[in-house]
């Protein structure tokens, strides 16, 4: 009997702290900005968290919806490894652990595209991590005339209409003053003439 309940603890003492101190993590990714207009980029950043330990490698792939592409991609400092097409393959000589970044991408909304769009990645690997939930975020098409620019051309159209307005309204007094001094040139030459014509 007491064999027998020196092997349960034994084999508690052996499986409960696998369990316990198990490396646990999670990838992270952030989009930005998240509302575009069609042919705009979009730079998106994947980050780890990880607990109970350390990684050192981490392989994923990136998913795009029909009006995404893809278009460049960089590791962070540290990480080297291939990253083509959005496909991941990365390793660090320094042991990552909590928070921590891993690479940058680049992705654009297409030109032709008339609705929003998505960004997957998921992930195969995070160290001794393997089974990590994908993340997406959403890539809203904005289709609304730019703000910016609408009061810009509100703006252009009342400077003009002030210039106009004023500029009718100014020429009238200077028509009057201009035929004003015409006339009394006219009435001054009349005048003249008929003095030369007494004297004469």
């Amino acid at each position: 009997m007491r064999k027998l309940l020196y092997s349960v603890i034994l084999l508690a003492i052996l499986i409960i702290p696998g369990k316990v101190f198990a490396i646990s993590g999670t990838v992270n990714l952030k989009c930005t900005p998240t509302s575009v207009f069609a042919g705009d980029a979009i730079n998106c950043t994947i980050s780890g968290d990880v607990s109970d330990g350390s990684i050192t490698d981490f392989t994923a792939t990136t998913q795009l919806s029909d009006n995404l592409e893809f278009v460049s991609a960089a590791t962070v400092s540290g990480w080297t490894g291939t990253s083509n097409g959005g496909i991941f393959s990365l390793k660090t000589t320094n042991s990552q652990t909590n928070v921590f970044e891993i690479a940058n991408f680049t992705v654009k909304m297409k030109n032709d595209s008339t609705s929003s769009g998505t960004v997957t990645l998921n992930t195969t690997k995070l160290g001794e991590v393997t089974s990590v939930p994908p993340v997406s975020q959403n890539i809203n098409l904005s289709t609304s005339t730019n703000v910016a620019d609408t009061a810009d051309d509100n703006a252009g159209e009342d400077v003009n209409a002030d210039i106009k307005n004023p500029g009718t309204g100014s020429s009238i007094p200077f028509m009057v003053i201009g035929a004003g001094v015409i006339g009394a040139i006219v009435v001054y030459e009349l005048a003249a003439r008929k003095k030369k014509i007494y004297k004469i």
